[in-house]
This record gives structure tokens, C-alpha cells and sequence, in this order.
């Protein structure tokens, strides 16, 4: 088995893309089949072409691709020359075992397994906003699927190794999803499922996510609202993946409209404040260390927004108070060892 490594990046990831190579060049040299890189790139001139020599350099294929993260790794395989498929995020650095890991996990796989989730590992300064995130339910939750899990039902494309058959046999990763980023990995790991494959976990086969790729608020809290409108995408596609869920944004707001109608009628100015109730329970509910829960809990208010944005912009009311089922008994089989499901 021979492996393409797929790489998406675009803007401002110029020093985290050449980290990510240098340290794929490791793994490779580890491994006794071929490895080829390939990076689909739509950053700006001149980071496009600095990036082009860097690539040139080290012997990796540097393409020039769409702004869709899908859509780059899409066109990272019509490139690719080998069976398997390695998806692996710009921000993130291979351990030295990545490749042999996957290799190893997939040796001898039944032919109904359409690949490894590897995994992934946060790395560098837990810096105050780190230490916030800490307490989002969402944020960093599917990141460890592979120690938590033998088996799942889809996994980031952060670490994610697919046999190339199997992957065209599903046409790909979706390019029709709402955003720019978010939904699409699901979307293949639940479309293969649904065609009978299963997907295995390796924790050997590692990638390091670095931390400082994401450094502010604002990146943070726009990255949960994509996600949010990706979940709209995911709950619309697999309905019968999909659950009714009390979104405490979309309630707020469909409270906030019936006060301002009550206002007009007679109501108290005061019953504007109504609509603020079902926002400030999901806060109030957080516990202990209320500054760091507090902001944890706005992290995983940023997706019910992108939830109750995209319902509406897609007219769709009713999907606000919807959310996608990620994860079952029947396709998660949790590790022995593991704390939770």
C-alpha cells in the first residue's frame, strides 16, 4: 500500500504548513512504501508562491486550489497517484509514526472498513484562552475520537487515512455544504456507514494540533458559528441522523419577537427582557469557576447561533430547534479504558 498525504490550506498558515511538512517527511522515512504530499493551496500572492518554493524544495506537489476545504481535497485526490488517502489539516504536525500507524492499522483490514481515524492531540501554550475552552462541550470534543474509541462513525479530517476505492465509491467529500469548512467530514464518515463500511481507530498513528493556530476570540467564536451552520447542512442531508434539541439562541429569539408583539399590545416594556431568559439558564447552569465556564458556555452559544442563522437564512425555522445526532452505540464503540461515551 503506497500513500497520498492530502493537505488543505489557505491564508496565514505559511509557517504552520512548512512545520507540517517537514515533520510528514519524517513519518515517511519511517515507512518502507512510497508517500507522496500534496498541498492545494488558495492563499494570496505572495504567500501563494512562497509557499510554491517551499513546496518545490522539499519534493511536495503544490497546487493551486478552490477556497472550499472540501473542494481542495477533492482536487488533492483527482492529483494523487497512490491507494490510500491521508487527509491531514495545515495546522497540525505528524508524529513520527503517523504513516506506519495507519499502515499497520489498516494491514489486513476487512474489506468493509473504509478507513482509520487517527489522532489528534492538542499541542502548545494552553494560554487563558485555552484554559476557557477547556470548558466548551464542543470545541475539542471530537478531537480524540481515536483514544476514546475503536470504532466511530466518522472522524475529522484533521487525521483521517481512507482507501482511495472507497472514496470514490462515495463520490467524495460533499462540495454543496453551507460553509467554507465544517460538515463535510461527518458527512463522508456518515455517507460510508450508511453504505455498510465501518471506520477503525488508530491512537498510535498521531497528529499534533497546534493550539496557536487559533489564538483569539474572535477566530474561536466564528469557527463554533460555521460549525453551527454545518450542522444545519448535516441535520437536512441524514434525517434520520437528526433530534429535536431546546436551542437556547433560537428560543431566546422566538421569546424576544413574541414580547416586542406583547409590548405592542400592552404588555411592560420590562417583558422585553424575557427574551435574555433561556441565554442566561445555559449560563447560569455552568457551575463552579463561573469566568472560565462562563466563557466556555458563549463558545457553545456561538454554535447554536450559526444553528438558528443558517435555519433561517435557509428558511427553514423549524431546523433551529434540530440538531444532527453525531454520535450512537451502534457505530462509537467506546475503548474499555475510556471515561466517557
Amino acid at each position: 500500500m503506497a500513500v497520498t498525504v492530502c493537505v488543505p490550506t489557505h491564508r496565514g498558515r505559511l509557517r504552520h504548513v512548512s512545520e507540517l511538512l517537514a515533520s510528514l517527511l519524517i513519518a515517511a522515512r519511517a515507512v518502507d512504501v512510497p508517500v507522496e504530499i500534496i498541498v492545494v493551496d488558495d492563499s494570496p500572492e505572495p504567500e501563494f508562491q512562497e509557499l510554491r518554493r517551499r513546496c518545490s524544495q522539499l519534493g511536495v506537489r503544490h497546487l493551486r486550489g478552490p477556497r472550499a476545504v472540501g473542494a481542495k481535497r477533492n482536487l488533492a485526490v483527482q492529483a494523487a497517484s497512490h491507494d490510500l488517502l491521508l487527509f491531514v489539516d495545515s495546522d497540525c504536525m505528524a508524529t513520527p509514526e503517523l504513516i506506519a500507524g495507519h499502515l499497520d492499522a489498516l494491514a489486513g483490514a476487512p474489506a468493509d472498513v473504509a478507513g482509520v481515524a487517527g489522532a489528534t492531540i492538542w499541542s502548545g501554550e494552553r494560554t487563558p484562552l485555552w484554559q476557557v475552552l477547556d470548558f466548551s462541550r464542543l470545541y475539542q470534543n471530537a478531537a480524540d475520537v481515536a483514544t476514546r474509541y475503536t470504532q466511530v462513525g466518522w472522524a475529522t479530517t484533521s487525521n483521517l487515512c481512507v482507501r482511495r476505492d472507497v472514496f470514490t465509491r462515495l463520490g467524495g467529500f460533499d462540495e454543496g455544504v453551507f460553509t467554507v469548512v465544517g460538515g463535510e467530514d461527518v458527512d463522508l464518515g456518515v455517507r460510508a456507514c450508511d453504505h455498510g463500511y465501518r471506520w477503525l481507530t488508530c491512537a498510535r498513528a498521531a497528529v499534533l494540533h497546534q493550539r496557536d493556530a487559533v489564538g483569539r476570540w474572535s477566530q474561536v467564536l466564528a469557527k463554533q458559528f460555521t460549525y453551527g451552520r454545518a450542522d444545519v447542512f448535516l441535520s437536512s442531508r441524514h434525517r434520520h441522523r437528526r433530534t429535536w434539541r431546546a436551542n437556547p439562541v433560537a428560543i431566546s429569539l422566538m421569546s424576544m419577537v413574541f414580547a416586542v408583539v406583547g409590548v405592542r399590545v400592552g404588555l411592560p416594556p420590562w417583558a422585553l427582557l424575557a427574551g435574555a431568559v433561556p441565554v442566561l439558564v445555559a449560563l447560569l447552569r455552568t457551575g463552579p469557576q463561573p469566568v472560565r465556564r462562563w466563557g466556555g458556555a458563549l463558545v457553545d452559544l456561538a454554535f447554536d447561533a450559526g444553528i438558528t442563522w443558517e435555519a433561517l437564512r435557509q428558511g427553514r425555522p423549524a431546523s433551529a430547534v434540530c440538531t444532527f445526532v453525531y454520535t450512537d452505540d451502534r457505530e462509537f464503540r467506546p475503548r474499555r479504558a475510556a471515561s466517557r461515551v
